[in-house]
């Protein structure tokens, strides 16, 4: 299943308005946003991004603030923002972003911009099989659009805008039109949930954010500062094998699921280990499939973990080596030197050295090859099994490719991953572009037996590096993060 945010194509015509629906109200608190965007290449980082536009919807919650898709205005130069009842599109700003959960707030600072708006109160969790209508203004079209869906699923769902965030989500059977992402969806005149994605080669499926990640998202800018989700941070298996369950000494009756692992960094490092048995968070029963229940519905037991915040204290109930015990464990975000996710309005890290191009692994540089390169299993894979065999690395470091200069012979280096340099691994990029800087000769290594190793002369390379920059038109030679 290939799920993606919604895009530029219209998908349906609009329909009348449901019985149920005010769309007095609704033409007074629903906006359309359009964006001019910039993103940056992370292939050839040393280039102007290129402009380009697109756009949403969005919806007053009150307080001059307008909620949207982070999708929607990801990137963004220029937010404009219009109302149904004026010909003007006034300038708006962003004021929090939640990539990780695909939410935004913005706002207009012209005084008289929300005058009769009517902000719009958030409901609950739909039923199964309910109807809900998603309104908003899809590309191509100036009136309000209104399209009706039932209820089909409710889970926890891949959210596309990082490609590494899961979250719970809502699947619709209704055409969700590309423009509606960051438009409400209602129910019983109540917001249920955001418009924010559709699964491709597929007809009539939409998935919107449910009230439970918005509420989360509304709780954790309170303070003035969005802090994320934070992550248990451990890997588990199910306890469905009679074998296994005599083995980790679970009486009959019992359920729950066995960890594997903690990762690196993570809340959970230090505190649970490998064959633990974990029952329950908190009071909340873990069933031997690695689910927990939540209302009628059966949810992975990541949810429980969701609907906490960062500093937040749950505690597992675990079996370890046949005996219970209870441990407390603080939530904290998991942020690692190289995030899994697809990072946005992040000028890309790199450097230019002589006719060579250097630039730390991330989602954004791996999305950029087509996901076609080995580079995208030691993404995913590095801080779950990887990092065992490479402590005190943090980032890995690749040479992107050779340009194509006598200086280099045209040598095929492209995504080598740096090993070592004079024999040492650097910590993360900071440190590689530090130790080719300390090097009159720098010896790099590379991961694989097929690579040859490269050598870096710190005189040749002064002796050329213009000339480079000149023919490529380089207009600046490197960006690591902390020189700004």
């Amino acid at each position: 299943m290939r799920l993606f945010i919604l895009g530029l194509v219209i998908l349906a015509f609009a329909t009348p308005a449901p019985a149920d629906v005010d769309l007095d109200s609704l033409r007074a608190s629903v906006v359309s946003i359009e964006i001019t965007t910039q993103p940056y290449d992370y292939y050839e980082p040393w280039k102007a991004p290129n402009p380009g536009g697109s756009g949403g919807s969005g919806f007053f919650i009150g307080e001059r603030r307008l909620m949207t898709n982070a999708h929607v205005v990801s990137d963004a130069k220029i937010i404009r923002v219009k109302r149904p009842d004026r010909p003007e599109k006034y300038p708006a700003r962003v004021l929090f972003i939640a990539h990780d959960c695909d939410l935004a707030i913005i706002t207009v600072d012209e005084k008289d911009f929300f005058d009769g708006m009517v902000p719009l109160a958030f409901g609950g969790i739909p039923a199964l099989r309910s109807q809900v209508t998603a309104v908003g203004y899809p590309i191509g079209g100036r009136k309000l659009s209104i399209t009706e869906g039932v209820v089909s699923r409710i889970e926890l769902t891949d959210y596309v805008q990082t490609g590494a965030d899961r979250h719970l989500g809502i699947q619709v059977d209704a055409a969700i039109n590309p423009g509606n992402s960051g438009g409400p969806v209602v129910q019983d005149n109540k917001v249920v949930g955001v418009a924010f994605q559709t699964q491709f080669y597929s007809q009539n499926i939409g998935y919107m954010i449910p009230t439970p990640v918005i509420q989360h998202f509304l709780t954790d800018i309170k303070d003035g500062k969005y802090d994320g989700y934070a992550s248990l941070g451990i890997m588990t298996s199910s306890l469905e094998n009679e074998g296994l369950r005599g083995w980790l000494g679970v009486p009959e009756g019992e359920t729950g699921v066995i960890i594997l692992k903690a990762l690196p960094h993570s809340s959970s490092e230090g505190l649970v280990e490998p064959n633990d048995v974990l029952h329950a968070i908190d009071d909340h029963k873990i069933e031997n499939d690695g689910t927990i229940k939540v209302g009628e519905e059966f949810l992975e037991l990541a949810f429980i973990v969701q609907e906490k915040h960062v500093g937040d204290t749950l505690t597992l109930k675990i079996r370890r080596n046949g005996k219970q015990m209870e441990i407390p464990v603080t939530l904290k975000k998991w942020d690692v030197a190289m995030p899994l996710g697809t990072a946005y309005g992040v000028k890309p890290e790199y450097l230019v050295e002589g006719g060579y191009v250097f630039v730390p692994v991330s989602a954004n540089y791996v999305s950029r090859m087509g996901w076609r390169s080995d580079l995208k299993y030691w993404l995913s894979q590095y801080y779950t099994s990887i990092i065992q065999t490479r402590p005190g690395v943090e980032e890995l470091v690749v040479l992107s490719r050779a340009l194509r200069h006598d200086s280099t012979r045209y040598r095929n280096y492209n995504n080598a991953i740096v090993n070592s340099v004079n024999g040492k691994a650097p910590r993360d990029f900071a440190d590689f572009v530090s130790m080719l800087e300390k090097s009159d000769r720098a010896v790099l290594q590379f991961e694989g037996v097929n690579i040859p190793l490269l050598v870096l002369d710190r005189k040749r390379i002064e002796e050329i590096q213009e000339e480079i920059e000149k023919t490529f038109g380089i207009t600046e030679s490197r960006h690591v993060r902390g020189e700004d």
